[in-house]
């Protein structure tokens, strides 16, 4: 396709883009984002939309210039194989009560464009549809604003399609998932929790699983009772005494080493609670320059892990880490460095 000026492009080897403002031979000059005219090889350009049409039918200029100033190039976050999307409930108006209701949101914590349906699963299996649209990468989206009640005992199917534009991606397979909701969890506060994406509590509902996760669903109420019976047989093992002095700090990450209980969680919000004594840890030991922390997350499904990484390159970029001893943590186990 012809580039020129008024296009909106998106480069093809590296991250970035924006719209030319001028085609000069071989060489196409773009402003991104920030302002700045940056010179590209024509050919390294891709374009993601035409010049704004003049007048001519379907959107009106002003219409097209609203369209273009809305319009961000998204770097990428990270790699492509820890995507998250999350349906988000934060309080409304008269929280705690049955009166009260809940802001509704979609979370996209990926590098791809996802294409989404959210519907009502009925009983007999047909649906009801609720909200569809797309969402941009590491973005947020305001679904709805509902009352506590209209949740009680709905279970939402979820359907996904992950894909990118304007460049080269790998092919994730559709997602569909069946988002289970009770009205009553939201009656207690304590289920509304410190999360990365809010400046608020809120509950968070996974829609991309992990590994792990698929499997213990698929695990029959008999096989469960099993591997609790086979768990109890096992000999109690000694716990290990874990350092903390001047120069190093271990810090267990499992969830039974930080609340007495997880019955009744989901595996989001045990998450969260895992990451949230991360941050404490790292707030706490911000200004001991040269301090060793070692996270101890176990291996599992690398979820964690990866999440903790993810935190680690986002804001807290001035510290340096690695996997800690293999001899003394297996690959369980992340080390810090102040």
């Amino acid at each position: 396709m012809k580039v020129k000026a008024g296009d909106v492009v998106r480069f093809l080897d590296t991250n970035g883009g924006g719209v030319v403002t001028r085609v000069d031979g071989k060489l196409a000059y773009v402003e991104d984002q920030d302002g700045f005219e940056v010179p590209v090889l024509v050919n390294e350009c891709v374009v993601i939309r035409d010049e704004k049409p003049k007048n001519k039918g379907g959107i009106q200029p002003a219409e097209a210039e609203e369209a273009e100033d809305d319009y961000e190039f998204v770097e990428e976050v990270g790699d492509d194989s820890a995507s998250q999307f999350y349906i988000a409930f934060l309080q409304g108006d008269n929280p705690g009560q049955a009166s009260g209701n809940l802001r509704v949101q979609a979370i996209n914590d990926s590098n791809y464009f996802i294409y989404y349906t959210i519907s009502n699963l009925r009983k007999d299996g047909s649906l009801d549809l609720f909200y569809h649209g797309e969402v941009e990468p590491n973005t947020k989206v305001v679904l709805d604003k509902l009352g506590v009640m209209q949740l009680d005992d709905r279970q939402w199917q979820v359907n996904l399609i992950l894909f990118k534009k304007g460049k080269t991606y790998k092919n994730v397979a559709p997602i569909s998932e069946v988002v289970k909701i009770k009205a009553t969890r939201f009656l207690k506060d304590n289920v509304f929790i410190d999360n990365d994406y809010y400046h608020e509590k809120a509950v968070l509902l996974p829609v991309i699983k992990g590994e792990f996760e698929r499997k213990l669903e698929e695990l029959s109420d008999k096989e469960i009772k099993k591997a609790i019976r086979e768990k109890e047989r096992q000999p109690v093992k000694k716990k290990v005494s874990r350092r903390d002095d001047d120069k190093m700090l271990e810090v267990d990450l499992h969830i039974d080493e930080l609340i007495d209980s997880a019955a009744g969680l989901s595996n989001g919000e045990i998450i969260t609670i895992q990451l949230d004594r991360f941050k404490q840890v790292m707030e706490d030991n911000k200004q001991n320059k040269g301090r060793k922390i070692v996270f101890i997350h176990g291996v599992g499904n690398g979820r964690l892990k990866n999440e903790l990484r993810k935190l680690l390159d986002r804001h807290y970029k001035k510290h340096t880490y690695q996997d800690a001893s293999f001899q003394e943590y297996g690959y369980g186990a992340t080390m810090v460095i102040i």
